[in-house]
């Protein structure tokens, strides 16, 4: 199998007025050719900010992985 993707204790944090909002802490997995991934959990725990952390859109936010 082809690894097309490997996020490794992945952190993103967001800057705003003087404070950092902790969006992503430690997270991993992995992507081989041929499987679908889903990230599924409650509102406000970081799915957005995981994954416009692995596209271009981050750079255009005010979001820094760190």
């Amino acid at each position: 199998m082809l690894l097309l993707l490997d996020v490794r204790n992945l952190r993103v944090h967001f800057f705003t007025r003087g404070s950092a909002v902790h969006a992503v802490n430690r997270v991993s997995f992995w992507l081989n050719e041929g499987e679908t991934l889903g990230i599924v959990r409650e509102s406000g725990s970081g799915r957005s900010g995981t994954t416009r952390s692995i596209l271009p859109p981050i750079l255009q936010t005010p979001g820094r992985i760190t």
